[in-house]
């Protein structure tokens, strides 16, 4: 019932879509957000350079996903660009939504994207990851740092936090001493997505995977598996009582207040720590690579991409768009806009790093050369969501970890019908 309530709303929204965007040239679904209104603003940036009509149609983040799966299943052409979240890249790619970049590259006399960007921010942009087709092109360069207040961890005797145990170390210690008041770690243990995003960098770091090399097997619920459930447990155990509940607001709110002493967390939010308006915590939180467990630390990474919609009625003119808003001069105007890179010649530039608000830059490019894509595949919203209940109902402390991974492992196998 629910899905088919929002399916009717972007239908809906589409139509609304069509009627508002039926005299541009080019038509942009974005969502809500930094990102959104970034792409927006250089999509006005070009009406007033090139003269071409451009309408940024923004939607919630989950209606952004809702109405371009609308879109390219009814072939609509409504939407030229669609501003996608990368682990939506499978869906679109696999059920024929996106178009295939490669002859528009071949035609402008070109191999490809050019190698100032990053290399894991190209290879998120092909289907398979890695070594299929480009289908679209990177814009936001998100993947996730280790935030940590530095201070507070040197009085534990843990200079510099470089694998989950010390993290704990410090954390248990910082939890003792704050008496319920002050915790040494905080995380989102909302269901679904929060939940997965936090935990995911601890199961890459202890060798776990979702899924077998070529995603023929489920693989959750394994010995790795539960090493890494040991440290998230454990590192429940020093969070704040309700974190079971945490979205980002929460967590970003009891780092801001200095309340909690560390977090996996995004970019985005560096800007709120360092504002003194809404941080006590304003040049003292460090960022650094996510910690190693028996393997290296792996950020998950969280890029939003430019594709063309295969239904389009203006190909041309929508991968001529996507190059310039890509090229090395507009991404750094997006990055003054306050939306992290994906160019290194943007996250090197001295102009940009030598100001305060752009000093985690050079962990962020690293985070992201460190990082490790989502699962890849065309029910990931499904996969996520299924894992992120029985991840949460653990972090409550309603069943036990074990039960965690084996539910986990039932439900994602019924959901891709794999064993």
């Amino acid at each position: 019932m629910v899905r088919k309530l929002c399916l009717t709303l972007a239908i809906a929204a589409s139509a609304l879509a069509i009627s508002s965007a039926a005299w541009a040239d080019i038509t942009i679904l974005v969502p809500s957000g930094s990102e959104g209104d970034g792409l927006r603003a250089a999509a006005a940036d070009y009406a007033k350079i090139k003269g071409t009509k451009v309408e940024a149609v923004q939607a919630p983040y989950a209606n952004v996903f809702e109405q371009g799966a609308n879109a390219g299943a009814t072939k609509s052409g409504v939407f030229d660009i669609i501003l996608m979240d990368d682990p939506w890249i499978p869906f679109f790619a696999e059920n024929g939504h996106l178009e295939d970049l490669t002859p528009y590259f071949k035609n402008a006399g070109l191999e490809g994207p050019d190698n100032d960007f990053l290399s894991k921010s190209l290879a998120i942009c092909r289907n398979p990851y890695n070594t299929g087709p480009y289908v679209c092109l990177p814009y936001v360069g998100n993947a996730q740092m280790f935030f940590y207040d530095a201070a507070k961890f040197k009085e534990t005797g843990v200079e510099s936090p470089k694998t989950w145990d010390d993290v704990l170390k410090a954390a248990k210690a910082l939890t003792e001493q704050g008496g319920g008041r002050y915790f040494g770690y905080v995380f989102r243990g909302g269901q679904g997505n929060p939940v997965v995003a936090d935990f995911m960098p601890i199961f890459w770091s202890y060798g776990a995977d979702m899924f077998n090399a070529d995603r023929t097997k489920v693989t959750i619920d394994t010995p790795e598996g539960a090493a890494a459930m040991k440290t998230f447990m454990a590192l429940r155990d020093v969070s704040p009582k309700g974190v079971e509940s945490y979205n980002a607001n929460e967590v970003g709110t009891a780092l801001a207040a200095g309340t909690a002493a560390s977090s996996i967390n995004w970019p985005n939010w560096v800007a709120t720590f360092e504002d003194p308006s809404q941080s006590k915590m304003v040049g003292k939180i460090s960022y650094s690579p996510i910690p190693a467990g028996t393997k290296p630390g792996s950020s998950e990474i969280g890029h939003w991409t430019m594709g063309i919609m295969s239904a389009s009625k203006n190909k041309q003119e929508a991968f001529d768009f996507m190059i310039w808003a890509t090229s090395p001069e507009q991404i750094k105007i997006s990055a003054e806009r306050g939306n992290p890179p994906v160019r290194a010649s943007v996250f090197t530039d001295q102009e940009l790093t030598k100001q305060e608000k752009f000093r985690h830059y050079p962990v962020l490019m690293e985070a992201i050369q460190a990082s490790t894509p989502r699962p890849r595949h065309p029910k990931w919203p499904e996969i996520e969501n299924a894992f992120g209940i029985e991840l949460s109902k653990a972090v409550a402390g309603t069943i036990t970890p074990e039960e965690a991974l084996k539910n986990a492992q039932a439900a994602v196998e019924q959901i891709t019908g794999l064993k």
